[in-house]
């Protein structure tokens, strides 16, 4: 028979030895590495977004800014502003109905060469824009609509007196 050693509870070996933890690290390197990705996602998805309103601000600037342009040819020639007059209807470039980069007025009509100026300009820096100038005496309102990828946004409508 084998004597018993006595028991000293001191000198019991823990329970949590390292023996019995092996692969813990991993597994919490793997949990905050898949916490990294997701905040890398979330940061990525808040530019993507950022980026698309830089780009309709910088359309509905630049629709504004054309607006401006068309006030500014009818008051060169404001003799008959209700010649500028144009109903709704998609904008049309020079080269058959699409931007022209290299278009030159006819220099024929000013008010037509305008006109055509200004829509192959509106051709050219909106994506399927439409438009609308709108005359009642002198008074001039310009609609301004393009393809804005997002239903609910609303056109640029810009009036002033001549």
């Amino acid at each position: 028979m084998i004597p018993q050693l006595p028991y000293f509870p001191s000198q019991a070996q823990p329970i949590h030895s390292l023996k019995h933890q092996s692969g813990i690290g991993l597994i919490e390197i793997l949990i905050a590495v898949l916490i990294l990705g997701i905040g890398i996602l979330g940061v990525a998805s808040t530019q993507v977004v950022s980026m698309q309103m830089n780009s309709q601000s910088q359309n509905r600037s630049q629709a504004v800014l054309l607006a401006e342009d068309l006030f500014d040819r009818i008051r060169a020639n404001s003799t008959n502003p209700a010649a500028y007059a144009l109903a709704q209807g998609d904008a049309q470039g020079a080269d058959n109905g699409q931007c022209d980069t290299s278009y030159v007025p006819a220099n024929g009509n000013v008010t037509a060469d305008d006109i055509a100026s200004w829509e192959n300009s509106l051709a050219c820096l909106l994506p399927e824009a439409g438009r609308t100038v709108a005359v009642n005496g002198n008074v001039v309102t310009i609609t301004i609509d393009w393809d804005q990828n997002d239903a609910n946004a609303n056109p640029v409508v810009v009036r002033t007196q001549i």
